[in-house]
């Protein structure tokens, strides 16, 4: 199959367009992901003295700071709780202020953020399992359809329950977006590009976007609407974008796919490649007789003890990545200075390392070593920051903190961005979605707990916070190396190929020659014993492991 793409042109202005489309699609998603940083903001407030309540009734523009109390939960001069005495900055509107979400209902703002990111858990559990099933196409379209409308509800909120509600329903949508729409594009690229195409920063767009609107338009309700309004552009898309070759072969429609491939090649400017239908049959057959036409399922990641390994290695790296990327997001807050220019330079420094990590994991590192590389930078930035709070010197401890904070956050997001082409390179075709959505699904369940556990609203939390993260960074990067480099080499179809090419790495880690290596060189396969005992005790049963002739 790589062949085709490549004839078709792997890199051209197809891909470009494509790319482009996912992009632009991707910023919505990554706006309304990080919707509660803002929406999530406590202003300040204070509590009113009870008889100030009463003299001016509704209208507390009367009143002084000065005899009322700042964010503490009782009327002033009693034991009353301040329940309908609340008054609250009103230069940003948030829904902590919309509903007054503090004292005894101070607990619904996290619960928010851990409730959308359970959402975006079940979301990537149904992508990964939709876009193997209905295709990429169908999938990403129609969640991006569901979020915009999902956006504008939430937008017309009349209740906490109702907002809650529907960004549970959010989350859904960004989960099955984010797990559909990563490897959808990959199928169409050369090998050599594909980090490339990953490493593109719509999300980083769509967040300093959303960190800019959040600083001019201060309103919870326009940001959602804002949010809905970006995702329409990509929705037109629709009627441009085809389903992916890759995918309709391995399912069996043929003619679907040797469409797409004429396509590609037609706006590339190619000729139409020989042999497509030939070729897209050779692919079918060899998953027909793989798996006999069979449903894969979230079971099939974890068949066999290779596949079980590479799946459970990936889901705790990427565990750690989002526990560790939404911790420090959803704590920006309790970070010196601005809060809108911490979100914005939080995510704008990711998009150099972008390219860095393009060149380091298209060079000789590999994908592997450039994983580490960041995991472990990350993991020495987030120890600096308790470092920086035993040494450094008061007046500049905030500013110390919030640099080494920004370091942590551009290198974890590096580290990501390596891991998610790493984990869409290591499984074959029919189950790449499922392999690439259980570990996104994991991602989610870090993700969710974050808010919970990492809950960075003072000094102490966040020094706490940073070592879990460091600890985790550093496990990672370690747990990358047990995985197999990727870099170059070209894309499984079916889970039979990669059987094979994994039983054949199993026989020269035991000292026999790859029987493709030897043939490819247009020699008879050789297995050379040479003495080793256990080898000329095979070879006495009457084994030669299938290899033509054995050399003593």
């Amino acid at each position: 199959m790589d062949d085709l793409v490549k004839e078709a042109g792997g890199a051209g202005k197809f891909q470009v367009m494509m790319t482009a489309a996912l992009k632009v699609g991707m910023m919505p998603i990554a706006w309304s992901m990080m919707q509660m940083a803002f929406a999530g903001l406590v202003p300040d407030w204070w509590c009113l003295p009870a008889d100030d309540l009463g003299r001016y009734g509704d209208h507390r523009g009367n009143w002084t700071r000065d005899n009322a109390t700042f964010q503490v939960c009782t009327v002033p001069g009693g034991e009353q709780a301040c329940e309908d005495h609340i008054t609250f900055d009103e230069s940003v509107k948030t829904v902590v202020n919309e509903w007054s979400l503090v004292c005894d209902l101070s607990y619904v703002k996290p619960l928010m953020t851990t409730l959308q990111m359970v959402g975006v858990l079940l979301g990537a559990f149904l992508g990964g399992q939709s876009s193997d099933t209905i295709g990429r196409r169908l999938t990403v379209y129609l969640s991006s359809l569901v979020h915009v409308i999902a956006c504008v509800v939430a937008a017309f909120s009349v209740s906490w329950q109702m907002f809650m509600a529907m960004r549970v329903v959010i989350g859904v949508t960004l989960g099955v977006f984010l797990v559909a729409s990563f490897s959808y594009p990959l199928e169409f690229v050369n090998p050599k590009w594909r980090q490339v195409v990953a490493s593109i920063p719509g999300w980083n767009a769509g967040v300093s976007v959303f960190a800019l609107m959040a600083w001019l338009v201060p309103d919870w309700s326009y940001l959602h609407i804002g949010s809905a309004v970006m995702g329409v552009p990509f929705l037109l898309t629709w009627f441009f974008i085809p389903e992916s070759a890759r995918w309709l072969a391995a399912k069996g429609r043929l003619e679907e796919a040797e469409a797409v491939v004429e396509r590609v090649a037609r706006v590339n400017g190619r000729p139409k490649p020989n042999d497509t239908l030939s070729r897209l049959r050779a692919v079918a057959e060899e998953e027909r007789q793989a798996g006999q036409g069979r449903r894969y399922t979230y079971l099939d990641v974890y068949r066999g003890w290779r596949m079980a390994f590479t799946t459970l290695v990936l889901n705790f790296v990427w565990f750690s990545l989002s526990f560790s990327y939404y911790g420090i997001s959803f704590g920006v807050s309790a970070l010196s200075g601005n809060v809108y220019l911490n979100i914005f330079l939080m995510t704008i420094v990711e998009i150099p390392s972008n390219f860095s990590t393009i060149f380091f994991a298209n060079s000789r590192l590999g994908r592997r070593w450039t994983s580490l590389i960041f995991f472990f930078l990350c993991s020495v930035s987030s120890f600096g920051i308790l470092i920086a709070n035993k040494f450094a010197p008061e007046d500049t401890q905030g500013d110390i903190t919030t640099g080494l904070a920004m370091v942590s956050k551009l290198s974890v997001g590096s580290a990501w961005l390596a891991v998610l082409t790493f984990t869409s390179e290591l499984y074959p075709t029919v189950i790449r979605n499922l392999g690439y959505g259980a570990s996104n699904t994991m991602s989610r369940v870090g993700g969710a707990l974050a808010p919970v556990l990492l809950n960075m609203d003072t000094t102490e939390e966040v020094v706490r916070g940073y070592i879990v993260v460091g600890s985790l960074m550093a496990a990672s990067g370690l747990a990358c190396l047990l995985l197999r480099e990727t870099k170059g080499q070209g894309l499984e179809d079916s889970i039979a190929t990669k059987r094979v090419k994994d039983e054949e790495k199993d026989q020269v880690k035991a000292g026999w020659p790859s029987q493709s290596d030897v043939t490819g060189s247009g020699k008879l396969p050789v297995w050379t014993v040479n003495g080793d005992k256990e080898k000329m005790a095979e070879f006495q049963n009457g084994s030669s492991n299938g290899f033509v002739s054995v050399r003593l």
